[in-house]
Order: C-alpha cells, then structure tokens, then sequence
C-alpha cells in the first residue's frame, strides 16, 4: 500500500516537475503491482521542502524501474513477515509459516540493500535504520522459526517494530516530499 501511495505521489508531481527536467517524457505509475495493507502509524515527519533539482532526483530514483518494483515487492513481503509474527507460534505448521515469511522478507531485504541511496538525507537516514532494523529481525525470526523457539521469534518481533516504523517515516517523509499525505493502511 505505501509504494502505491508512493507512486500516486509520483504521479501528482511528475506534471509540474516536467518543466524542471531535461524534458524527456515521465512515466506513469505502474497501476498493476499492488500490495496488501500493512498497519502502521509512521511518527510525525515534517513535510521536506525540497528544491525542483532535488524533487526531481527524488522522483527519477523512485520511478526507476528496481526501485519501484523493489519497494512494491518488499511492501508485500513485509506485511507478509508482520502477518506471521502477530501470533505466537505454536505450531510445526505455524513455525513453517513465520520462516516462510522471514525467509522471503530476508530474500527481499537482500537485493533492495544494493538500491542506490535515496536523494533525500533524512530519509536515507531512516531507511538506513530500517534495513538494520528489519534485517536483524528477518535473520533473528529465521533461526527461532527453524529452531522452532517461540522466544527467539518474539524478539524477532522487537526488531520488526523498530524496522517498520523507521520505514513508515521513510513513506511519510516521501510521501510530503512528493505533495502527497500518506495515510496508515490497515492491515
């Protein structure tokens, strides 16, 4: 949901920021990659105020194609990951289906951590802060779920949190950079 925000917000400010670039035709949003919702409040960020040069570099970086299909798929997959680890696992089968998850989200966060920095220093700050954050989480909920130790995914949980709600300001921070509110999704 938030890189479908994302892409709206792109969409917004592509029309008045053709004026501003080097006159080669913008793209438009890709309509068929949607992701699940995914709960979360991001805290309050400051909309950025951004010079013409530097929106554009924002929206070139994010209408590239890898960075949007990226930042869908990892949306997706960090849902996913937050689905998993909501109950506590008790199960062989609920063990299998949090490493499922933990898996995929580790596999996602393996390829995005090569994306070339965001154009925005506060926000490269916080998806910095994510990816530690969800990567410890991802590799912490892989061993408890191959272990099958319920405490080691609940930790797991802790850097989940920490992760997410560095990426929702991340999403907030864009989202205002773009001209576009993002809302909490529900999941």
């Amino acid at each position: 949901m938030r890189s479908l925000l994302l892409r709206e917000a792109v969409a917004l400010s592509v029309s008045p920021l053709a004026a501003c670039s080097d006159g080669s035709p913008a793209s438009g949003p890709d309509s068929s990659a949607s992701a699940p919702l995914v709960a979360s409040t991001p805290p309050s960020v400051n909309a950025p105020t951004l010079s013409a040069d530097d929106q554009v570099k924002l929206v070139a970086w994010f209408e590239q194609s890898r960075h949007k299909q990226g930042m869908g798929v990892f949306d997706r997959d960090l849902g996913r990951f937050k689905q998993s680890v909501a109950i506590d696992p008790g199960t062989p089968a609920d063990f299998r289906n949090v490493h499922s998850a933990c898996r995929d989200l580790d596999h996602d966060l393996n390829i995005i951590k090569a994306f070339e920095p965001i154009p925005d220093t506060p926000a490269q700050v916080l998806w910095s802060s994510a990816l530690m954050n969800l990567r410890q989480g991802a590799a912490e909920c892989l061993t408890g779920s191959t272990a099958n130790d319920a405490a080691q995914v609940a930790k797991a949980k802790t850097a989940l949190i920490e992760g997410d709600t560095d990426y929702s300001a991340v999403v907030a921070r864009l989202g205002g950079a773009l001209g576009v509110a993002p809302t909490p999704a529900s999941s």
